[in-house]
């Protein structure tokens, strides 16, 4: 059940691009576990075994023109991991190290409102190759 979910999903992600002429792309990362990670222009998606996040991108910006690295800061919100749901505020920085590949890296401020409110700092990494 879960792949056909992760399969449907991409197919979908993948049509959906070429409809809307949207850039994205796909990749793995570990973001409260092992998860399947698309970014759509500019939404992250997050899919897990457990939960799945959604991201908007705020703010994004270089550091120089020199390097390949530029900083993002996005807001969003989760749900099913500890059969929670919260909102989360993910900052981090991206490294296309490649055509068409790149490295990322994120903390990210949650705010958990599943039994008790709790506030938490988590953090994920992951690759992604852009269609």
């Amino acid at each position: 059940m879960k792949k056909t979910l992760l399969v449907s999903t991409t197919l979908f992600l993948l049509s959906l691009s070429n409809a809307a002429y949207a850039q994205i792309k796909a990749g793995v990362a570990i973001d409260m576990g092992l998860s399947v990670v698309a970014q759509i222009d500019r939404y992250n998606i997050v899919l897990g075994d457990d939960g799945f996040a959604v991201d908007y991108t705020i703010r994004t910006g270089k550091f120089d023109d020199r390097t390949p690295i530029t900083w993002f800061v996005s807001g969003g919100g989760w749900a099913g991991w500890d059969h929670g749901f919260g909102v989360r505020v993910p900052a981090g920085v991206t490294w296309s190290f490649a055509k068409n590949w790149d490295l990322y890296g994120q903390v990210q401020p949650v705010a958990n409102f599943d039994h008790d409110f709790d506030l938490d700092v988590d953090g994920a990494v992951g690759v992604r190759f852009a269609f």
